[in-house]
């Protein structure tokens, strides 16, 4: 009867699949009701919804960068298959696009379980970590923030390809191989961060003490430089490769506390912002965390699990550098990483500590060490369901941004473009003047201009917004154009208003950035001859219609000037005659 009671005891095990699925599908499945943040998700998502909504546009998804815009480093077409699914079930619902991504979190736990058995961990060990990784709040990000998708489906499909490539290695069956590279392809398609494979691939076989110079080896060798370079290539003739300081060396020096907060933030998984700063303290902490485990590894000497904290470390430091060698130039004043970049190097953290922690730890049959763990797992359900109040929507998720750190400019500025795109200009005026008024940059400035010009009507001061956006090296052809009609229009106010002088300043920016204007030379003849400078303006008008031929009120004005000023009456029918060639019903002159 003793025997049969401890058998049931530790019947867990047997659904170990259906707690991993289970318990963070309790824990997230309130996420369906959150909202978009307006963080990225507005733009892969609203923004492209006509692409997403339509399967025709698969293959256009492997040629556009991962915004479909083509102007990004990011190319991740399985993301926007992924999203284009998601479309065509739920339409622009922000629900499906929260399920999908709990969907792939799940799966991402039930092949983390899987790979961990396969490791010849304990049952205990295996379900404990793919419990915890399942739960632990730093995931969140990734299941929460919709974007986050790439991670979620890059971690997922690296867990299988080594799956299959453990599984190759043991029974040298092709079909193992063959999903090995699928898994493989999948990986780099979903998210830049899988270039680091290849290299985990061959220190796998190393440490696995597996020959690298064999026959059977070269086929596996060649398949992987294939999948590798194809990958290479489409991403090559899509991305955009403008030189840029915002990826390189530089970056990477920059982001280097990167990995001390990581190893923080997994240890201590509170207080966690959906758009994370530098911190000393987190930093400090993290590099004392990463002595102490070299110490316990030294005092360790050689010893069987060192072979796996390597694997595990090998795997953190791995999985972590690609996103590191990006950083934007608003860095300084906005988000210096997010969240979601913990989420597949995690799983090297993870094992490191099972390495380094002993098994009996993490054995249930002991009370104390069941009621540690399920205290652990408590705590992290708990500051999960906090943590998810911060992605309700947009105004919970950058208030959130501003309140953890006032100091940015860029968190204001974000939550002012959503209110934007709400069409609330009072509050998107508010947060521009904010965030302006912490660090400006020409981009607050031109936009604060576009307020005052289209919403306010306020000329003077869209026009000292403006000039100090272009001051500040703000250049982008949209917003020359805009800033052309802007002068266009500020000048026909100030001619009304009897300020000529005024008007004929401003049109003369609107040529001088764009000088093939005919508007702006139409409307700068009217001024020029209001002041008495009759030959400039026909001048002016000559140019309009060298611009536009049949902008039919400057052939008017040309033959007024030419019946009453010029006294050439051949010249004033042929104006006329334009004139009427083009549209207009007025008569002119009496020919």
């Amino acid at each position: 009867m003793k025997q049969k009671a401890q058998v049931n005891r530790f019947d867990i095990y047997r659904y170990s699949v259906i707690l991993v699925i289970v318990v963070p599908l309790i824990v997230y499945i309130s996420a369906i009701q959150l909202g978009f943040v307006y963080f990225d998700d507005d733009i892969l998502i609203l923004g492209n919804f006509e692409k997403l909504s339509n399967l025709s546009n698969i293959g256009a998804a492997f040629l556009s960068d991962a915004f479909f815009a083509n102007r990004s480093p990011y190319y991740r077409p399985l993301m926007n298959v992924s999203f284009m699914v998601d479309a065509i079930i739920g339409g622009n619902s922000p629900a499906i696009y929260h399920f999908s991504n709990i969907c792939y979190h799940i799966l991402a736990c039930l092949s983390l379980l899987w790979f961990l058995q396969l490791l010849q961990f304990s049952k205990s060990q295996s379900l404990i970590i793919a419990l915890i990784f399942s739960v632990h709040p730093v995931m969140g990000h990734a299941v929460l923030w919709i974007p986050a998708r790439g991670d979620l489906l890059v971690t997922l499909y690296s867990i299988l390809t080594i799956i299959f490539l453990i599984k190759f290695f043991k029974d040298q069956k092709y079909n193992f191989l063959v999903l090995h590279l699928l898994f493989f392809s999948c990986a780099l398609f979903s998210k830049e961060s899988a270039i680091f494979l290849p290299f985990f691939f061959i220190f796998f076989m190393f440490i696995k003490k597996e020959q690298f110079f064999t026959v059977k080896r070269i086929p596996v060798y060649l398949s992987w430089f294939g999948v590798f370079l194809f990958w290479f290539y489409m991403r090559d003739i899509t991305i955009d490769h403008r030189a840029d300081n915002q990826v390189g060396l530089s970056p990477l020096m920059h982001n280097l506390p990167f990995l001390p907060e990581a190893i923080t933030r997994l240890i201590f998984p509170f207080n966690l912002p959906v758009t994370p700063v530098f911190s000393s303290g987190y930093t400090i902490a993290g590099i004392l965390i990463f002595i102490a485990f070299l110490f316990i590894i030294f005092r360790q000497k050689f010893h069987p699990k060192t072979i796996l904290i390597i694997f595990g470390s090998v795997w953190f430091l791995g999985f972590c550098f690609p996103s590191m060698f990006v950083r934007l130039s608003s860095a300084d004043d906005s988000f210096e990483y997010l969240l979601h970049r913990i989420y597949l190097p995690s799983i090297g953290f993870m094992i490191m500590l099972l390495g380094l922690l002993p098994e009996r730890w993490f054995e249930m049959k002991s009370k104390q060490n069941s009621f540690i763990i399920l205290t652990i797992l408590v705590l992290f359900i708990f500051y999960d369901f906090i943590q998810q109040k911060k992605y309700k929507d947009a105004v919970s998720f950058w208030s959130s941004s501003i309140n953890y750190a006032p100091e940015r400019s860029w968190f204001p500025y974000f939550l002012g473009r959503y209110y934007f795109k709400q069409k609330d200009m009072t509050n998107y005026e508010n947060l521009l003047l904010k965030a302006d008024s912490v660090k400006t940059y020409p981009i607050f400035r031109y936009n604060l201009g576009m307020i005052y010009y289209t919403d306010r009507k306020n000329y003077e001061k869209a026009y000292s917004y403006f000039a100090s956006a272009f001051k500040q090296g703000y250049s982008d052809n949209e917003a020359r154009a805009n800033f052309v009609l802007f002068c266009i229009e500020s000048s026909c106010v100030f001619f009304k208003n009897n300020q000529i002088d005024k008007a004929i300043a401003r049109c003369s920016e609107a040529l001088n950035n764009d000088s093939a204007n005919s508007l702006a030379a139409y409307d700068m003849g009217l001024f020029l001859i209001t002041k008495g400078e009759k030959q400039n303006a026909a001048s002016m008008w000559r140019r309009a219609i060298k611009n536009k031929p049949d902008l039919k009120d400057a052939y008017k004005s040309l033959s007024l000037y030419y019946f009453y000023d010029m006294k050439n009456h051949d010249s004033a029918i042929y104006f006329a005659n334009q004139y009427k060639k083009f549209g207009g019903t007025e008569a002119i002159i009496n020919k």
